[in-house]
């Protein structure tokens, strides 16, 4: 009998113990460290744009106090901005957390970065057709207790880039016969590799002025594309691209092909125009010319005045808005 009664404790004793174990797991899972996920400005992206219904996933790093917790930890992301990785961590009581994420993720599409708790380095080669995103999170303490689980970390990306695009009208007389056709636009002179700081006070790119030969093809908007542009109405637009954005007056060179048709009968300008700009991260910029009878001619004997852009700024949400024109 005593057998049986020493088996019986024993059988107690690790009941007991399992049953203890299942409830730290318990309180463990409701102290899990979750993230929402959100895209700044990006209500009405365009279709290259990142949102969160396409972000899919992202790199995150993480700190609990100078222990690194995350280190490029792929987190998934689902269309409500839900974030989930594995395996999870834990909150700890009376820890301090830091966490930065970017994406795309370093190594992929010309993306390189150096984390650091007080927010990393970007350096970036750019192909004009990357939507680049970061976040930093508020550093976040944890109570000396933990009472429930704390709130998901909220991270809130915003845009490194300077969106771009160009509008091109016809300001020729209604009753003139002349359509237009703008091709082949390009900026010849980008710039294709930078780095910034972005969780730094009042951060911009650096840019090396030697590395400024990145040639960006902007393609013709489906939508409004600068074809068949009819006189005095026709007003098309490309494609948006991406660019480095630079806070100082930059100079950038612009070619494209103008085929005037009159009646049928087609002539093709082939222009070159170089226009000084400001850019910077998270803004869209427009840039519009008009075309008309002052600036294209088939009389060689007609004086003419040069094609010039004048620049729209908007917000990343606004970009298909009607901004002012800034002189």
């Amino acid at each position: 009998m005593k057998k049986f009664f020493i088996i019986g404790m024993a059988a107690m004793g690790l009941a007991l113990t399992a049953c203890n174990n299942d409830e730290t797991v318990e309180v463990a899972k409701g102290n899990a460290i979750s993230f929402n996920s959100f895209v700044n400005k990006s209500t009405r992206g365009a279709a290259d744009d990142v949102t969160l219904k396409n972000l899919g996933s992202f790199e995150l790093y993480g700190w609990r106090g100078n222990d690194v917790l995350f280190n490029k930890q792929v987190v998934n992301v689902a269309e409500n901005g839900t974030s989930t990785y594995s395996p999870e961590k834990y909150w700890e009581a009376g820890k301090t957390y830091n966490f930065e994420a970017i994406a795309p993720k370093a190594g992929e599409k010309g993306v390189e970065f150096v984390a650091a708790k007080t927010g990393g380095t970007i350096t970036f080669t750019n192909n004009a057709t990357t939507d680049l995103l970061y976040v930093k999170a508020e550093e976040k303490t944890i109570g000396a207790e933990i009472a429930a689980a704390p709130a998901a970390v909220e991270l809130n990306f915003a845009h490194q880039l300077a969106r771009v695009k160009f509008t091109f009208k016809n300001t020729f007389p209604n009753t003139a016969a002349a359509k237009l056709t703008i091709k082949d636009v390009k900026i010849t002179n980008a710039y294709e590799k930078g780095s910034i700081t972005p969780a730094a006070a009042n951060a911009k790119w650096t840019v090396d002025a030697t590395n400024k030969n990145l040639v960006v093809a902007f393609a013709n908007n489906t939508e409004m594309a600068p074809t068949d542009l009819a006189a005095g109405t026709g007003s098309g637009e490309t494609d948006h691209m991406y660019l480095i954005p630079t806070a100082e007056n930059t100079e950038y060179t612009v070619t494209f092909t103008v085929t005037l048709d009159q009646g049928g009968v087609t002539t093709d300008y082939n222009h070159t125009v170089r226009f000084n700009t400001e850019q910077k991260q998270g803004l869209s910029y427009n840039y519009i010319a008009e075309i008309n009878q002052n600036n294209i001619n088939p009389d060689p004997n007609v004086q003419l005045f040069p094609i010039e852009f004048k620049t729209t700024v908007s917000n990343w949400a606004d970009f298909n808005d009607e901004p002012k024109i800034m002189q």
